[in-house]
């Protein structure tokens, strides 16, 4: 049976593993990068290169600087860890399981205000105004930064939901 650390470990270990594994693949896009621009395996590569240094230092601290609680404190590991809710958990992640789906029909923009808003519900964070707020912002946000700053192209949605994705980019001046 795994030591204490080892079972902390293990999991960045994986993910260190699996985000090497991506990051080599994502070099074999076949498209590539047209002169001034970024390629098309930057942005992935960008954000694993991020998730490895994240993982790495995880399994550094908890390799070098975690002190395991010891057999005199039994108590010690239960203490730091708040309730659990699996069943939030669930729906967390059923949610999350929608959304890519979901974004072919309801386009990037509404798709993301949905799911941004029933995270925080899921999440139990009840001042609607605030998610409310927060949803829409958000998703402009993401919408500017990934179609303007990044120059990805997102789904527009079907039938209303493509009127609506065009408009909003018009609005925000993305053409």
């Amino acid at each position: 049976m795994p030591s204490g650390k080892a079972k902390a470990i293990l999991p960045y270990a994986a993910l260190l593993a699996g985000a090497a594994y991506l990051y080599h693949d994502a070099g074999s896009f076949a498209a590539s990068a047209k002169a001034g621009q970024l390629g098309p395996d930057f942005w992935p590569r960008a954000v694993l290169v991020l998730l490895m240094i994240v993982c790495a230092i995880e399994v550094a601290r908890h390799a070098f600087f975690a002190r395991a609680a010891s057999p005199a404190e039994p108590g010690a590991a239960a203490e730091d860890e708040g309730p659990r809710y699996p069943r939030l958990l669930a729906a967390g992640m059923l949610i999350t399981a929608l959304y890519v789906p979901g974004m072919d029909y309801l386009g990037f923009f509404v798709a993301t205000v949905a799911y941004l808003a029933a995270f925080m519900a899921v999440g139990r964070y009840r001042r609607w105004g605030v998610v409310a707020a927060t949803s829409v912002l958000g998703s402009l946000a993401f919408v500017y930064v990934f179609m303007k700053v990044v120059y990805v192209s997102l789904p527009l949605g079907v039938g209303p939901f493509r009127l609506v994705s065009t408009a909003l980019m018009s609005a925000l001046g993305i053409h």
